[in-house]
This record gives C-alpha cells, structure tokens and sequence, in this order.
C-alpha cells in the first residue's frame, strides 16, 4: 500500500523522538510529516495541517495522548472526530490498551517503534482514510 498522499503528525515530547519517526515515515514513503510537541499544539496542527492521521505519545506534558484524542474526539468539526490517532507508549499492557481504545484511539504502538510497527499503523490510517 502506497503511503506517498497521506499527511501524518507526530505528537511527541522528545525531538529526537520526533526526528527519528519522522525519518522513519519518510523512508515508508510519506511526503507529509508534521510534528508537534505536545497535546495543545497537536490540536492546533490538526486544525492547521488536516492530517489523515495522528501518531500521538501518551506521557506528555501538560496535555497527555488522553486529553488530545479526547479534545479531538469532542470537536465540533466532524472531520476531527472521526481523524485516526495511533497512540505510541513505552508501557503498554491490557489495562492500558483498553483505556487507549475507549478515549477513543484507534490502535497503541510499543515504544521504540520499529518500521513494521509504523506500517501497521500507515495502514490503519489509510484504510480509515478511505470511504467505506
């Protein structure tokens, strides 16, 4: 699956972090990367950049993965609502992945993401992209 039209922020706290996925969706063949560093200016990338899917860090400061997708997912703008968000979180366990998918992302990656991982969540991305 070609990822070359999708438009892709990454929600992250760290900049080498942001760096390397953003090199990552590069050699995976996305031409549009966006990156934010936390929660507040991803809502205002979102509204800036209209991604077709957002790679959010669940631990950040002051606005954490949670508080984003649910801003996202309370927007008046539909297209916001319904936007992919593939969380990326160095802990993640059953607890954690059911709480994820009930604020209302749509997948959690372990960190470090590897290039298969990022894939996977490409592909989650660009099939919610597409028209049913």
């Amino acid at each position: 699956m070609p990822f070359g039209d999708l438009s892709v922020l990454v929600v992250e706290d760290e900049s080498f972090t942001r760096m390397v996925l953003a090199k990552m969706l590069g050699t995976l063949g996305v031409k549009a990367v966006h990156q934010a560093a936390d929660g507040e200016s991803g809502l205002a990338a979102v509204a800036a950049h209209s991604p077709d899917l957002v790679l959010c860090d669940v631990e950040m400061q002051p606005m954490d993965g949670f508080g984003f997708v649910q801003a996202l997912r309370g927007s008046g703008d539909s297209r916001q609502r319904a936007l992919p968000v593939v969380f990326m979180s160095g802990r993640v366990d059953g607890d954690r992945e059911a709480r994820a998918h009930d604020s209302g992302a749509d997948a959690v990656l372990v960190k470090p993401v590897t290039p298969a991982s990022l894939r996977e969540a490409l592909v989650i991305g660009a099939r919610a992209g597409q028209p049913a």
